[in-house]
C-alpha cells in the first residue's frame, strides 16, 4: 500500500525578536484589529511583505509551559484552503 504524496512544508515567516510586553501587546492589538477589518494582515521585514490570510474557521491551540525559569506561551491557529476547507463530515 502506497502512502499519498504528503504536502511540503513551505516556512513563510520565522522570526524571532526581544519586545517588551508593550510592544507585543501593541503588536498583538494590531495583528487583532486588521483580522477584524480586513480578515488578514500583513508581516513586513525589511521591505519583503508576507500576508497572512486565514479561513472564516480557525483552529486555535493555546499553550503556557514551564521549565525551569523559562516560561512559554504560544498562541496557534491553523486553517486550511482549497479542497480541505471544504471537507465535512455527512450522513447519508
Amino acid at each position: 500500500m502506497q502512502k499519498p504524496n504528503k504536502p511540503v512544508t513551505e516556512v513563510l515567516i520565522k522570526h524571532k525578536e526581544q519586545q517588551s510586553v508593550e510592544e507585543f501587546a501593541t503588536m498583538l492589538e494590531a495583528i487583532a484589529q486588521k483580522l477584524k477589518e480586513n480578515g488578514e494582515f500583513t508581516f513586513v521585514r525589511g521591505t519583503e511583505p508576507t500576508t497572512v490570510r486565514p479561513s472564516e474557521q480557525l483552529k486555535i491551540e493555546y499553550s503556557y509551559t514551564k521549565k525551569g525559569e523559562k516560561h512559554s506561551f504560544e498562541i496557534e491557529f491553523d486553517w486550511y484552503t482549497g479542497n480541505e476547507a471544504l471537507k465535512k463530515i455527512t450522513i447519508e
